[in-house]
């Protein structure tokens, strides 16, 4: 299971847009883009989603109580691709 978070309106009419475009076989801007075309890394079961849930919300707010430095996990989760600037 997939979906989006914030900017909801947004993203959902990209997705839609993009779909559209993969139904008619078009070779778009939005289908050449790499979330398009690989799966993305599924999410953990839901024992541990939560806890990771919770360690991103941790790290988020110590970033913004950092004036936008990153502590180890956000830039291991960089690292990694899964991160803001993945």
């Amino acid at each position: 299971m997939l979906g989006y978070t914030g900017l909801g309106v947004g993203s959902a009419r990209f997705g839609a847009a993009t779909m559209l475009d993969l139904l008619d076989g078009q070779d778009t801007e939005r289908t050449c883009l790499a979330m398009v075309k690989k799966k993305p890394m599924p999410f953990p079961p839901k024992p541990l989603r939560w806890i990771f849930i919770r360690l991103r919300q941790w790290a988020i707010r110590s970033a913004d109580e950092l004036e936008g430095r990153q502590n180890l996990w956000l830039k291991a989760k960089d690292l990694f691709g899964v991160g803001f600037d993945s």
